[in-house]
């Protein structure tokens, strides 16, 4: 029978980036953390690209092994198929093997003294008594564990976040890919249009050797409109079969209406610590979560472990990432009221000057602000020739 504490400083619900570094970051200041994590295996199954900023991957110190590609450039292809390549000098960003980079950062939270337990299916969190009051189960056993404080990092859609009235949103995206055998793709590519779904984009990502990734955003029938672009760029004989296909994963999107209550707080997607645009969230939930240990430290120190002593947390994250995450909803929604015929006249302007630099200017985490120029720019310019 597996030996589980009883109590603990803090449980943390969900061993993705954001619940793995806010464990780790409690735990090296000497506070006893739980992580309880539901699947077997950490980092399955797959729930994203694995492509990471530069940035990111510097500030948390990644090792080089878990590089599968550099990427400084990406191919952007308008409904017709017309491409444009996007280019810079330095590597942007990284493309990683998620499970390797997910079961990276599970590893360094228990080399600090994180106590890790897989296969962990939380049913219920409460705060009752002044205590966090976790009830969990592995198989037919149950646990119920208290703690001072409960993070939730457990993602978007689960029962929990809905229970404790953490995920309320009015809008959402759903992302779904799948692994592909692919000889030749050395190039990140976008896909836009309608046959994409409203809004949509989807992509084709060079992963290791000959297989990609390949995948889709958008609003609803995610499943659907991935497979009619794979069918696509088999036509084309661009990719072979597919090899693995990843569960659709829903992102809420806009500024939640809170992230903390009474001796819980929520960091990661749960609380749309994601872009907008692209889904991608590990970035995010890693700063979110460094935000989040600070708090309950203090709360900690303090022993004050109410909603109002935990709005530090929230105050902050909204101050580093609210502006981003508003634009990004600007630009989402910018992008969904235009006809396949308006992409297509917005993607040859992109040779106006100005446009393209712009674009190529615009940094992998921090985009919103100059895509929406970009596109407002290149909307005046096809506003005026139309007229002229």
């Amino acid at each position: 029978m597996m030996d589980i504490p009883v109590s603990s400083d803090v449980v943390v619900i969900g061993a993705g980036p954001a619940g793995a570094r806010t464990a780790e970051r409690l735990a090296s200041m000497g506070y006893q953390a739980l992580l309880l994590e539901r699947e077997k295996v950490i980092g399955e199954p797959v729930h994203c690209t694995g492509v990471v900023s530069t940035e990111c991957f510097e500030r948390y110190e990644l090792p080089d092994e878990l590089i599968l590609r550099k990427i400084n450039s990406f191919v952007l292809r308008s409904p017709s198929g017309r491409a444009v390549q996007i280019k810079r000098k330095q590597t942007q960003a990284y493309v990683l093997d998620r499970v390797e980079l997910d079961q990276e950062l599970v590893n360094r939270a228990v080399r600090s003294g994180v106590s890790l337990y897989t296969e962990m299916d939380v049913r219920d969190v409460s705060w009752e008594d002044g205590k966090a009051q976790i009830s969990c189960k592995i198989g037919s056993k149950e646990y119920q564990i208290q703690s001072k404080i409960a993070v939730v990092a457990t993602g978007y859609g689960s029962p929990l976040s809905r229970k404790l009235g953490l995920s309320q949103f009015d809008s959402y995206v759903s992302g779904s890919q799948a692994i592909v055998d692919a000889k030749g793709i050395d190039e990140v590519e976008v896909f836009t249009g309608s046959s994409l779904g409203k809004g949509g984009f989807g992509w084709i990502v060079p992963w290791r050797e000959n297989k990609a990734l390949v995948g889709l955003l958008t609003r609803e029938h995610t499943v659907s409109y991935m497979h009619a672009l794979i069918n696509k760029l088999q036509d084309q004989g661009r990719i072979g079969s597919i090899l693995k296909t990843y569960r659709t994963r829903a992102i809420p999107v806009g500024i939640p209406r809170k992230s903390v209550i009474d001796g819980i707080l929520a960091v990661g997607d749960i609380v749309s610590q994601a872009k907008p645009t692209s889904g991608g969230g590990i970035h995010y939930g890693m700063m979110a979560a460094d935000l989040a240990s600070t708090t309950i430290s203090d709360a900690l120190i303090q022993g004050d472990f109410s909603a109002q002593a935990l709005m530090p947390y929230q105050e902050q994250w909204h101050a580093v990432l609210e502006h981003e995450l508003n634009q990004g909803v600007k630009l989402r929604e910018l992008i969904e009221q235009l006809p396949d015929i308006v992409i297509e006249q917005l993607h040859r302007l992109l040779s106006i000057p100005g446009a393209k630099r712009l674009l190529s200017s615009s940094t992998f985490d921090w985009h919103s602000s100059s895509l929406t120029q970009v596109l407002e720019k290149l909307q005046f310019r096809r506003r005026n020739f139309s007229n002229d």
